[in-house]
């Protein structure tokens, strides 16, 4: 039994290393990448974009600048994850903002490891373009790693009964820059699965910022 739990979670770790390089997110800690032709164009200007008029004289008065985000506190390329009664806070995010404000964000491989995919609203109806909503976190490795998953992550794939135990309850990825992404979920320890042991779901958050 240890050793097909231990096989099935190589696979499940492989299977998200395979995602995230298919989707070109592998690089270094930090920064932001906008990314276009991933995703349908957005439109030339959204809710969260100010037009700027032109000036028609010298005594015009200067536009009004767009107001600043609220961060609420938090630091750019950050995110914390709190499940139950544990937080996970992570620095050095790498965060893809690709068209149409699809958000990949990860601080991938460090201990703890934070994922958090977000789509845009409506993303269902193109499901061949963007991936469901997730976020993962593990922390440990080798016979001393759990992972956490909450929604259509890869783990939670592999693991058909867990659906419906692990998911992204609610999210908000306002406009503007810098982005605060903010959200709830359902997690479930999908190490205690695979290896046949009691594992319930448990009510958290999370919330990730990109310049």
């Amino acid at each position: 039994m240890q050793r097909s739990a231990t096989a099935q979670l190589g696979i499940m770790r492989m299977a998200v290393a395979g995602v995230v390089v298919a989707l070109g997110l592998v690089g270094c800690s930090g920064g932001t990448t906008d990314t276009a032709g991933t995703s349908p164009a957005a439109p030339a200007a959204t809710s969260g974009s100010v037009a700027t008029p032109a000036a028609t004289s010298a005594g015009d008065p200067a536009p009004t600048a767009a107001p600043s985000v609220d961060l609420g506190g938090a630091e750019l390329n950050t995110a914390v994850v709190v499940i139950g009664g544990d937080r996970y806070e992570v620095t050095g995010v790498r965060c893809d903002i690709f068209t149409a404000r699809y958000i990949q964000a990860g601080n991938y491989g460090e201990d703890p490891e934070v994922i958090i995919v977000l789509p845009p609203e409506g993303w269902e109806s193109q499901g061949d373009v963007f991936s469901p909503p997730s976020v993962v976190v593990t922390v440990g490795s080798g016979a001393d790693e759990t992972v956490w998953a909450a929604g259509d992550a890869t783990a939670v794939v592999f693991m058909p009964g867990l659906k419906g135990l692990s998911q992204i309850d609610s999210y908000t990825v306002p406009d503007g820059r810098p982005v605060h992404a903010t959200g709830t979920a359902t997690f479930i320890d999908t190490t205690s699965v695979a290896f046949g042991r009691d594992a319930k779901p448990v009510a958290g958050s999370f919330e990730v910022t990109c310049p």
